[in-house]
């Protein structure tokens, strides 16, 4: 692929904070709320490998949700995660990240999407950024 295409996506990438698949959820909520700015939260294996993705206001909404809260912040990350988000390289064209984004579940619609560089986490690009 092009250096456009790298330049194109590389300009709307954003950064999104990273917890390791081993966390529980108490200490991914703290991770939230230390980035509040953040849509998501990508978990990630101890390669710096994306392998699910958690949207914030999802997850908090699980998070108070709970009668158990207690056994909710033992619980790990990765049973709240989605497993399978949209992820594509740093290289992959827009205009496929713009049909593949269009063509998700609508419970999905909104969810961010993984952006990685030699199979490694780069970033994130919010769904509202492809459309612009």
């Amino acid at each position: 692929m092009t250096t456009d295409f790298v330049n194109e996506l590389a300009g709307i990438v954003r950064s999104a904070p990273v917890v390791f698949a081993s966390r529980n959820c108490r200490e991914t909520l703290r991770v939230m709320f230390q980035h509040p700015e953040s849509k998501c939260i990508v978990v990630c294996n101890a390669e710096n490998e994306p392998l699910g993705l958690l949207m914030s206001e999802r997850f908090f909404l699980k998070a108070t949700g709970r009668h158990g809260v207690d056994m909710f912040y033992r619980e790990p990350v990765v049973n709240f995660m989605n497993p399978k988000p949209l992820m594509a390289d740093i290289a992959t064209p827009l205009e496929f990240l713009r049909t593949e984004a269009a063509t998700r579940p609508d419970p999905l619609k909104n969810d961010c999407l993984i952006v990685t560089r030699n199979g490694k986490f780069a970033g994130v690009v919010y769904t509202s950024d492809l459309l612009r």
